[in-house]
């Protein structure tokens, strides 16, 4: 479990870092390793897709060895209650920073081709970023309450 969060915190990082890059690409119009904002921009939209599905299944994971857990050992099912409400919280910011991630990634070949004005772009992307930023907040908490119930079914203090 150690190992998978902290995998999520480095690749949520190395995402925000190419995010922050193509942001100023668009607006510089500088290469990164000689690739332009379009390639570029396909490199962080991998990764940002793969960290986040790594982080919905991180949950999804540790939601299920919850409720698993509970059961087997007859513990109160007050943890799986928590471990969902941690998902409820944690969900639709996630998809819905994923939706704005995704309409970036896709305007982003709009401009290159002149369909859509740069500005709206840059615009959304600048929205989409600030987003990203609360929705990887809303995770740190939600990561250290889906430890906390983990540590309490340990018995751990």
């Amino acid at each position: 479990m150690w190992f998978f969060m902290n995998t999520c915190y480095g690749l949520s990082f190395l995402t925000f870092i190419l995010l922050l890059t193509g942001l100023a690409q668009s607006f510089l119009r500088f290469p990164v390793l000689k690739a332009g904002h379009l390639t570029f921009m396909l490199l962080a939209s991998i990764i940002y897709l793969f960290t986040e599905t790594l982080i919905i299944f991180f949950f999804v994971g540790t939601g299920v060895s919850i409720k698993e857990y509970t059961q087997a050992h007859k513990l109160d099912p007050a943890y799986h209650k928590r471990s969902l409400a941690i998902k409820f919280r944690v969900y639709p910011p996630l998809l819905l920073n994923i939706l704005l991630m995704i309409i970036v990634f896709v305007l982003v070949g709009a401009v290159d081709t002149c369909r859509v004005p740069a500005i709206i772009y840059q615009a959304l992307f600048v929205v989409a970023l600030l987003h990203f930023i609360k929705v990887k907040m809303i995770q740190h908490w939600c990561f250290r309450d889906n430890t906390r119930i983990i540590l309490d079914m340990a018995g751990v203090k």
